[in-house]
This record gives structure tokens, C-alpha cells and sequence, in this order.
């Protein structure tokens, strides 16, 4: 992500599928994933710009 560019919304909201977060095992949560995902929320939050996350929901 450029860190020079200005963003274009102040706002956003990430729906993450509750899959994703599987990994490869088929079940639970795996940290290296969600650890990632945490990582480039960070980014966004370090850019000005409000994160809301739902994770799963249909």
C-alpha cells in the first residue's frame, strides 16, 4: 500500500468470512492468518482511517 497516498474514504467496514480464518486445518482459528489480517487492519488504522470488522455473519 502506498503510505504517501491519501485515502479516498475515512470509513470502512470488512466483513471477514469466518472461513479464511480456518487456515488449512478445516476448523478453528489460525493465528498466522488472523495475525496477518490484524497487520493490515493496523495499516489502515495507521492511515487515518476507522476499521470496523464483522468476521462471518453469512
Amino acid at each position: 500500500m502506498a503510505t504517501n497516498a491519501k485515502p479516498v474514504y475515512k470509513r470502512i467496514l470488512l466483513k471477514l468470512s469466518g472461513e479464511a480464518l480456518q487456515g488449512t486445518e478445516g476448523f478453528g482459528i489460525d493465528a498466522s492468518i488472523l495475525d496477518r489480517m490484524a497487520q493490515e487492519i493496523k495499516e489502515l488504522v495507521e492511515l487515518g482511517i476507522q476499521v470496523g470488522v464483522v468476521i462471518g455473519g453469512g
